[in-house]
């Protein structure tokens, strides 16, 4: 056991440096890899990205992962138009043909719309949908209806005013965005930290000299972007970045969570990284880049993090995301997120702020089985519930909190994994076990729950492996990711033993 504890400190130590270094790292958009093909694509680069994208599709003619049907429709179409901008083959025109019979298929998730919809997707969508019809592959309007109406609120509001470089709406610029001002373009030399976004601005901005700077800035965006996948292919590209803070924030987010700031084999690797964090923490809150505006899911795991590691800080920044009972990523959204009012729930309870309103809005979203699911930025019921379980106190909400416990316990498989649509994963048993452990510490785990545990860290042990796996991704943007150091930080904080810990 010693050796397999000495191993695993050696990779949390490896992986707490590496947090925010490079800007981040990120796995590769369907998305995004095709939008840039369309718009942008890397000069006489295209074909090894095209091959990527195309061998991303499934067998059911759809691009991007089964078990998030809704992440499904915006990478399915993007993917459909780059093959038919590029690809002039047999095969090409095979896999487009599968992939409208696939969105086809898609309609019936489009009937009614709930809070966990992909970032963007009412503003994205009908756009593709627009841009399939003057490429003649026409897709009947009546299954979007919903959708479009919500996007027609959102285009109305984003009109409403003019929004700078580094704001929400500008991540999706290419939705709605024509003219190709300098001024969207941000410290990070894109546009809305975003692949797709940056490629449209370029393409809005062929023939104009007067904006070839900024041109060759965003260009060079496109391949650092690149780069941050580690895929190695031009124009293979993630959905969002830079993300050096959120990728900081949600790694040490683990070890607050599973209450290893203060662990001794880690202080000297984790001193420079508070450090930087707490210099980064601005009144106004924290992003996930220097170039992005806050957020209240940043900021949020911020204030937990550096509160519980000794710093003195104030619940003043949460509150610029309060919104009613609930808390926001970003002022003026239109789909609140669980995960986001767990996350300024917890921050206020070790602060010994009044959290009530937001406790209760999360018992209000409990489900009737006692899980906690639709979060907008993460697919895994198992995160959403694991992230409540975590910042409810237990008195006086142990009720709810038991129900879920005897639901994650009901849900494990026979191996001692958990996991959804995939089978057991070490990222979403993970969740389980950090969940479970939060609650033996607080002395609040009934006998069943123990043994669950005791399984789940077996089968943590087991699973560990020294190198990146391949891995679902679970992650929400405008389709599925997997930000890998972050995932990383949560399975190796959660495969630790506790008690040697």
């Amino acid at each position: 056991m010693n050796h397999i504890l000495d191993v695993l400190i050696t990779d949390l130590r490896h992986c707490i440096g590496q947090l925010g270094r490079d800007g981040g790292m990120n796995s590769p958009s369907i998305y995004d890899t095709a939008q840039v093909l369309r718009l942008a694509p890397p000069p006489g680069m295209v074909w090894p990205a095209l091959e990527w994208l195309a061998l991303q599709q499934h067998a059911d003619g759809g691009w991007g992962d089964p078990a998030i049907p809704r992440a499904r429709d915006i990478s399915t179409l993007a993917a459909i138009l780059a093959l038919h901008t590029h690809g002039t083959r047999a095969i090409e025109q095979r896999a487009i043909h599968a992939g409208m019979a696939f969105l086809r298929r898609q309609i019936a998730h489009w009937s009614h719309l709930t809070d966990d919809l992909p970032v963007g997707v009412e503003l994205l969508l009908p756009q593709l949908l627009n841009e399939a019809d003057h490429a003649g592959l026409k897709l009947a309007r009546a299954p979007y209806t919903a959708l479009i109406e919500l996007g027609q609120r959102r285009r109305h509001m984003i009109a409403a005013q003019q929004w700078p470089a580094g704001t929400p709406p500008v991540h999706s610029w290419e939705a709605w965005g024509s003219t190709p001002l300098p001024e969207l373009i941000d410290g990070s030399g894109g546009v809305g930290h975003s692949s797709a976004a940056t490629a449209a601005w370029l393409r809005a901005a062929e023939g104009r000299p007067d904006l070839a700077v900024y041109a060759a800035g965003a260009r060079s965006y496109l391949d650092r972007a690149a780069a941050a996948t580690t895929i190695g292919l031009p124009g293979v590209v993630p959905g969002v970045w830079p993300l050096n803070w959120f990728e900081l924030v949600f790694g040490l987010y683990a070890l607050c969570a599973a209450g290893l700031l203060g662990h001794p084999q880690l202080r000297d690797v984790l001193a420079p990284q508070l450090d930087a964090l707490r210099r980064a923490l601005a009144p106004h809150g924290i992003g996930f880049s220097d170039f992005f505006v806050p957020d209240g899911d940043d900021t949020a795991a911020t204030l937990a993090i550096l509160h519980s590691a000794g710093h003195p800080v104030s619940a003043a920044p949460l509150r610029h995301f309060a919104h009613g009972d609930h808390f926001c990523a970003f002022p003026g959204e239109l789909q609140p997120s669980l995960s986001v009012v767990a996350h300024a729930a917890h921050a206020l309870r070790l602060l010994g702020e009044p959290a009530e309103p937001a406790y209760r809005y999360l018992l209000r979203r409990q489900q009737s089985d006692g899980r906690w699911l639709g979060d907008k930025w993460q697919s895994s019921w198992l995160y959403t519930t694991s992230q409540v379980i975590i910042a409810l106190p237990y008195q006086p909400y142990c009720a709810p909190i038991d129900r879920a416990v005897d639901e994650l316990v009901s849900y494990q498989s026979p191996d001692g994994g958990w996991g959804d649509y995939h089978g057991p994963t070490t990222e979403e048993t993970a969740y389980g076990v950090l969940a479970l452990r939060h609650l033996r510490r607080h002395s609040a785990l009934h006998e069943e729950a123990r043994l669950a545990l005791g399984a789940a860290e077996h089968w943590m042990l087991d699973h560990y492996r020294p190198f990146r796996q391949a891995a679902p991704q679970l992650w929400l943007d405008k389709d599925a990711y997997r930000p890998q150091r972050i995932v990383r930080m949560i399975e190796l904080v959660a495969t630790l033993p506790e008690p040697l810990a």
